[in-house]
């Protein structure tokens, strides 16, 4: 602190860097404060934020068990506007949620979602807001939820949708997840042959033979049904 002082009185202008390195020392040590008011200074002084300023202060107060104020920090510089392009809020979100505190990490990526910003919101960080949400029993959520990060682009791996898939099947919402899955195929999700069967059974517990058979049929125009032996087999489950 004595030599940034230093540079400053003699008119040398501290970088991105020296901010960086000196908020850097104060959340090591634990003095969260401090650290804050570095980022606060540096965009008095007109010098912004970095993608690195914002791992370092937002994963530091994470790691530091104070995800909330994080959480505080980053809806403050997210409705101010100067989160830099390309933070990933993933680890705000993880410990939000490791912290039990899901609705808050909901509005954290409701905020994102809200200003279609391309900054903060990767797969991951969606998929484990999702998760929380499901293992929750919060349905309702997750659809919403997912509906808005597909709309924006956002799609999670194959093997994470037909995580929700499933857990949608298993409520009774099968025409939700098909939609999902429709909505999703429009931008780029892939589904395999375990998203298909789970749907084409979901709608046979449900009794929507029609909608079972619509999905049965791209099913098996798409290559994932072996045999005519597999298809009678799922189509009997159908009519049963």
């Amino acid at each position: 602190m004595q030599w940034f002082g230093e540079m400053q009185r003699r008119s040398c202008a501290p970088t991105v860097v020296n901010f960086n390195t000196l908020m850097r020392g104060f959340i090591r040590e634990g003095r969260y404060k401090e650290g804050t008011k570095v980022a606060r200074e540096m965009l008095e002084l007109g010098v912004g934020l970095s993608v690195a300023s914002m791992e370092i202060l937002i994963g530091g107060l994470c790691r530091g068990s104070k995800a909330l104020e994080a959480a505080e920090l980053f809806v403050e510089f997210l409705g101010d506007g100067v989160v830099p392009e390309g933070f990933d809020c993933f680890e705000l979100v993880e410990a939000l949620c490791r912290g039990g505190k899901v609705d808050r990490a909901v509005e954290v990526v409701d905020m994102v979602l809200e200003r279609n910003t391309k900054c903060c919101l990767s797969a991951p960080a969606g998929a484990t807001v999702l998760e929380c949400l499901m293992e929750a029993g919060k349905l309702d959520k997750v659809y919403r939820l997912m509906w808005r990060m597909i709309d924006q682009g956002i799609v999670l791996d194959t093997i994470s949708c037909n995580c929700i898939f499933e857990a949608l099947c298993k409520a009774g919402r099968t025409a939700d997840a098909n939609q999902l899955r429709v909505f999703a195929k429009e931008k780029g999700f892939e589904a395999d042959g375990e998203t298909y069967c789970m749907l084409v059974q979901g709608f046979e517990r449900q009794g929507k033979r029609k909608e079972g058979k619509a999905v049965l049929d791209e099913m098996l125009d798409l290559g994932f049904i072996p045999n005519i032996a597999s298809y009678n087999r799922l189509l009997g489950g159908l009519h049963k």
